[in-house]
């Protein structure tokens, strides 16, 4: 029996460092015999950056389209041929190498009922506040769900734990996460509420939301999960712990290349990863390695997080 196939499917636009970070790391960190590559590019103007995609012959599809976040997903989904689709953005790096994938889609072909998996490292503090004991806080997300005629019971599988109630079962934002292609085709497209809405926080214009409201009224159980030993990083460097990110043809945030290559941070064998067997998945913090800058910490050790760095402002002009 041949094993399922994979979409990589990576979104870009005018951040090159993050992409060839990105892209370099996937092709080097992802050992599986069933791949199509994809990226959708967003007709971006950063100097070299079409140059470098198009020189990317492994990658068998590859347009420059203007169109919204949203629209790219649709297309990507629409345009896939794999079992799985992968989308992600070009700001998460892959840091490790090894034969994690096959262990991991063979939990995922026993338990259809998982829906998006989040391949990344998270922050200490969301892992507590997602992964933590029962509280009171989790009354109104149970309630919701009996209503609905399910009750999503948070579980430990090899190599993964789910987040139960306390998430939408598939990545709303679509990124980045592996997620079976006939979800997205049974949910439907994403869809922004208002074309002309501005709001510099949410890329989406409004088509997360939507997405989680209309996984809400589907009544399906899936559950969204993540790796007990991740295998990937977001880009980080800015000293208050976000991304640079593009809005409307400007650059918020601190945007530099790597010290040294093309990666962010070191990528580790997954053998050098210690056994994982605690109620927690390996944090961001104590796991990835930083190449050449210090992750954003605060007094006590935990990642600051920003949306977006509005103190530091850049045009992108075109070659």
């Amino acid at each position: 029996m041949s094993p399922p196939r994979i979409t990589m499917a990576v979104l870009s636009w005018n951040r090159l460092h993050y992409l060839r970070a990105t892209l370099e790391s996937a092709r080097r960190c992802i050992r599986h015999p069933e791949i199509e590559w994809i990226v959708s590019d967003n007709n971006s103007i950063e100097p070299g950056l079409r140059d470098y995609i198009e020189s990317l012959d492994w990658v068998g599809h590859k347009w420059f389209k203007t169109q919204t976040h949203a629209a790219a997903m649709n297309e990507i989904v629409a345009r896939a041929t794999g079992d799985y689709v992968i989308i992600w953005p070009e700001d998460v790096q892959f840091v490790v190498e090894g034969d994690w994938m096959a262990p991991l889609l063979q939990t995922l072909e026993e338990n259809p009922w998982i829906g998006s998996v989040g391949l990344n490292f998270l922050r200490r503090k969301t892992l507590r506040r997602l992964l933590g004991p029962v509280g009171w806080d989790d009354a109104g997300p149970v309630l919701g769900d009996l209503r609905r005629g399910r009750l999503r019971t948070p579980r430990q599988l090899p190599g993964l734990r789910t987040f139960g109630w306390r998430l939408p079962g598939v990545i709303a934002s679509g990124i980045p996460s592996l997620t079976r292609r006939s979800a997205w085709k049974t949910l439907g497209p994403w869809k922004i509420s208002d074309p002309a809405q501005s709001n510099i926080l949410d890329s989406s214009l409004g088509a997360e939301d939507g997405m989680i409201a209309r996984f809400q009224a589907s009544g399906k159980a899936w559950q969204q999960a993540t790796l007990m030993k991740p295998v990937a990083a977001d880009i980080i460097n800015d000293d208050l712990g976000c991304k640079a990110k593009i809005r409307k043809g400007r650059r918020y945030g601190r945007y530099t290349p790597p010290a040294s290559g093309d990666f962010f941070y070191d990528i580790v064998q997954e053998a050098d990863l210690p056994g994982n067997e605690g109620a927690y998945p390996l944090s961001f913090e104590t796991y990835v390695r930083p190449n050449g800058f210090k992750l954003p910490l605060d007094a006590s050790g935990n990642m600051l997080k920003t949306s977006i760095d509005l103190t530091i402002v850049s045009d992108i002009l075109p070659p």
